[in-house]
């Protein structure tokens, strides 16, 4: 891609992060009370319980932080934590009732977000948008694993 391009999709993609509501941190895009990485947190351990360890080697975060977020999330009733019996090192994270309701609203408003947005688009162009996503995403993934290797 000549240098032109890459400078236009940069703009291109920092236009998307403000325009969606990425740098928001008390709101996630689809206009839900919580910030994007307290969902994310919440939609891992959605169908099992995790270890703090691994809640942040799946939202790609350090530990600290991790424990920072579920701390948040624990006072705000979304979370329990639990010393794992097992290795009483470890921290369990599961979601509460609260969570489990919340994890469906944030479902069914981002559901309802999406088609708002998407029926600006045709359907041609809805999925260009779904295979664009998926490429760059999946380039994002490959040029990660080179960084981890330097």
């Amino acid at each position: 891609m000549e240098l032109n391009n890459i400078l236009e999709l940069r703009l291109n993609v920092q236009k998307f992060i403000r325009h969606f509501g990425l740098l928001e941190q008390t709101v996630t895009p689809c206009g839900f009370q919580l910030s994007v990485s307290q969902v994310f947190a919440l939609q891992e351990v959605e169908n099992s319980t995790l270890i703090l360890g691994e809640l942040a080697d799946r939202l790609h975060l350090e530990r600290s932080s991790v424990s920072r977020l579920v701390d948040g999330l624990v006072k705000g009733g979304f979370v329990s934590r639990e010393i794992n019996e097992q290795n009483r090192r470890e921290m369990l994270i599961s979601l509460t009732e609260k969570g489990e309701r919340t994890i469906e609203q944030v479902r069914q408003q981002s559901i309802r977000f999406y088609q708002n947005v998407l029926q600006h688009m045709t359907e041609a162009d809805q999925q260009l948008v779904q295979q664009g996503f998926e490429k760059f995403t999946g380039a994002l993934l490959k040029n990660k694993g080179k960084q981890d290797e330097i």
